[in-house]
């Protein structure tokens, strides 16, 4: 009780007005690019392209508020969701992920075929479009794709998203981790126009693997001129539907549109002016004065307000996990006793429904429920009501103070006896701050411990998180292609892990040598996930998810919904992308 009275105190009256039933159902709970992720395995050109939107081109950019300024927009080396929007506006890849399915892009076709071995779908042959062409007007060519994706896997780069290749493209990995060459990579510029793929094994979500912002085309010319390049408008070259015009550190970045680009017929906006504002309150007074048509930055004490009184507010499902993260090699989280004790201390609905106020859905487990199996069902156990339910001791609707209390006992510290202080790192974002204090004063609370907070700007926090240099810190994560795969991939030995959870060494993070034995239980799952179908496949993400969690690796806070507000008087659009992505493309400004 005493918990809940001071999370009372931290929002205004505004979030005491019931909103449970003024949340818009504005998108279903399973974007449909990716409900069977085998798409035909040839797609003709004529079915690529959108119906153009009936306006003519305006002579005003659209305002949107990226909040956070990414620490880079590299296709190769971004990791941050906000680099990852400026990427997609930028550049454009093989294939395009939609809320109307996969779509053919830079690439007109592509057909599916059998190795040398005969083992069937794991040759991809990729047509580029004769018309695809760069933003200085040069031809854009399958040697683009070829350098930018053996850019990703070079030892030299040691890109944090190389895995997204390397465990997918024959002789990417041995490349990477210095065993094999360059020219062993399975992707092979056949012409100009044709780029052959040659993977380990059959996946069937290989092509919105391909949509992902790392598989985007490079210009070595561009890319080779040092650090840096991307931020530079005369090296800036991009194939999307618009061109870096202006970079002001700290303020924003304007791009205007590619009339080069190959769909530029379609594009009807001058361009978009990107603002970097991280402040929630500044960000939601600039759309309130008219002066910002698209931001999600929002603070959340204002979100039931917006929920009921604004049209333009939207609220919906997403596919990701907010969530702490444990440094497994980190003193005294190093103990899965004091990793339950900390998880099972929280209130996860109490944070939802006091201090989000957004829909976001109590987490008991780490893949959401947006997420599918084969057989069209949710990965989490849900009552009668479709709510989800108690899952690895992790009780949505409360904290389990007793239980959290045993296993901080059996860790050593009964009633928090002797526990050192730590620090809960995170990083400035919406009601990032709020749900820490929340937290903070839950452990204080039911475990008799004291965490102190620690706050850093997104791109330091970032570094800090890569670094292994922390204990705890609050983040998410958001699906970068529609397959669980997307949150399970994190955690494998040679892939970002965070978590410092690897049972041998990674070239790509050779700092980490403090080695964790139970990863490779979860390891070995998510390979098999990788090799198999159906219903055998669906076994292996659970039973992934279930070393994971067993071994809580991480304590799941909740599950994302994306809340944002668009203009509509003003501008036009289709909303985000199936993983939340904002692809102005086919955006227009109204009224003129």
């Amino acid at each position: 009780m005493k918990t809940k009275r001071f999370i009372c105190l931290l929002v205004v009256l505004a979030m005491l007005v019931s909103v449970a039933a003024c949340v818009p159902t504005t998108g279903t709970t399973q974007p449909s690019a990716t409900d069977d992720p085998q798409v035909p395995a040839t797609t003709e050109p004529g079915t690529t392209e959108e119906t153009p939107a009936p306006q003519a081109v305006s002579g005003e950019y659209l305002v949107w508020n990226i909040g956070m300024e990414p620490k880079t927009w590299d296709p190769q080396l971004n990791t941050s969701g906000s680099g990852g929007h400026v990427i997609i506006n930028l550049y454009d890849g093989l294939v395009r992920d939609t809320k109307e399915g996969i779509k053919m892009a830079t690439a007109e076709s592509y057909e599916v075929s059998a190795n040398a071995e005969g083992v069937a779908d794991t040759v991809y042959t990729f047509t580029l479009r004769e018309d695809a062409k760069w933003s200085d007007g040069q031809p854009v060519t399958a040697n683009d794709f070829e350098y930018a994706w053996k850019r990703a896997c070079s030892p030299e780069m040691a890109s944090p998203y190389a895995f997204l290749i390397t465990d997918y493209v024959k002789g990417a990995y041995e490349y990477f981790s210095g065993t094999g060459t360059r020219e062993d990579v399975g992707v092979k510029a056949l012409d100009e126009r044709t780029l052959q793929v040659e993977l380990v094994q059959p996946t069937a979500y290989f092509l919105n693997l391909v949509s992902f912002f790392t598989y985007m085309p490079c210009r070595e010319d561009m890319a080779s001129t040092g650090e840096g390049w991307e931020k530079d408008p005369a090296k800036c070259v991009t194939n999307g539907a618009f061109y870096l015009e202006e970079y002001k550190i700290g303020s924003h970045v304007l791009l205007k549109k590619n009339e080069n680009f190959w769909n530029k017929d379609n594009v009807k906006l001058a361009g978009v002016k990107g603002l970097f504002i991280t402040d929630a309150t500044t960000s939601l007074q600039g759309y309130e004065a008219g002066e910002i048509n698209v931001t999600s930055t929002l603070p959340g004490e204002e979100i039931p307000r917006l929920l009921a009184e604004d049209p333009n507010f939207v609220s919906e499902p997403a596919l990701g996990t907010t969530y702490i993260e444990f440094n497994m090699d980190a003193d005294v989280v190093n103990d899965v006793n004091v990793r339950k004790a900390l998880s099972l201390a929280i209130d996860r609905k109490l944070i939802c429904d006091q201090v989000l106020r957004n829909g976001a859905v109590p987490a008991a487990a780490f893949i959401a429920p947006t997420f599918k199996l084969s057989t069209g069902e949710s990965l989490r156990a849900t009552d009668e009501y479709g709510n989800v339910t108690t899952e690895f001791e992790i009780d949505p609707n409360g904290a389990n103070v007793g239980k959290a209390q045993e296993y901080l006992a059996a860790a050593g510290y009964p009633n928090g006896e002797g526990f050192p202080e730590l620090d809960l790192l995170y990083y400035e974002s919406g009601s990032m701050s709020q749900i820490a204090e929340a937290v903070q004063q839950m452990w204080k609370e039911n475990l008799g411990i004291t965490v102190n907070l620690k706050v850093e700007e997104y791109a330091v926090f970032a570094n800090t998180i890569n670094s292994g240099n922390y204990t705890l810190s609050m983040t998410g994560w958001s699906a970068d292609y529609n397959d669980p795969m997307t949150m399970l991939s994190l955690f494998t030995a040679n892939g970002m892990n965070d978590a410092r959870w690897r049972y041998k060494e990674y070239a790509g993070v050779p700092e980490d040598t403090t080695l964790n034995p139970e990863n490779e239980a979860y390891d070995n799952a998510v390979i098999m996930a990788s090799k198999t179908t159906g219903e055998e496949r669906d076994g292996y993400l659970m039973q992934a998810e279930k070393v994971l969690m067993d071994e809580m690796v991480i304590c799941p806070i909740y599950y994302a919904t994306y809340t944002q507000v668009i203009d509509y008087g003003k501008v036009a659009g289709p909303g985000r992308t199936p993983i939340g992505q904002w692809d102005f493309q086919y955006y227009t400004v109204l009224g003129n």
